[in-house]
């Protein structure tokens, strides 16, 4: 194979690839009480990191009965509007979506096809963002291991350190933001 020789300008150096956004960042979250400064937090954080897309991810209030056993929640539909009107006025640049597939299954859904319905809709890197509280339940469940491992998370650490043993032994994995 002949090799085929090119001129570059003097100091020229090849775009890099790292240079724009990319990646998708699951806000994974029943948005119940959210209000527009957690709403801040995680849009800085999309844009700090250059993440292309925050999928707001609003959970069923049945599998926010299942997940927590005892609480209440507000219908989905109310709250996919008052996170959706926090959205629109918050004037951010960060390319967001919010994300319906909860909504249209109307029940139970367990986080693992959650988190394969997202890894196959949106693109990698992926990244999900939780509340110290869902992320110690999310701990429990068997599948933790798997997206620990694919995943990067990032947990609000709001209420005091985390205290599941799986969260400490992959706290490499995951950032307190």
């Amino acid at each position: 194979m002949a090799r085929q020789t090119s001129q570059v300008p003097f100091g020229y150096e090849p775009p890099n690839g790292r240079d724009t956004d990319r990646g998708s960042l699951w806000i994974y979250d029943a948005f119940e009480d959210y209000t527009e400064q957690e709403l801040v937090r995680v849009l800085a954080l999309a844009s700090e990191r250059s993440i292309a897309k925050a999928v707001f991810y609003p959970l069923h209030e049945e599998t926010v009965r299942r997940m927590e056993k005892r609480r209440s929640v507000a219908p989905y539909h109310r709250r996919v509007e008052a996170l959706e009107t926090l959205l629109a006025a918050s004037d951010t640049k960060v390319d967001y979506v919010v994300e319906s597939f909860e909504g249209k299954r109307k029940k139970y859904t367990p986080a693992d096809t959650a988190f394969r319905f997202l890894e196959e809709k949106y693109a990698a890197p992926h990244f999900v963002w939780v509340t110290k509280t869902t992320a110690e339940l999310l701990a429990g469940y068997e599948s933790f291991e798997t997206w620990i491992k694919k995943i990067r998370w990032f947990v609000s650490g709001e209420g005091g350190p985390v205290t599941h043993p799986r969260l400490q032994a992959y706290a490499n994995r995951w950032d307190s933001v």
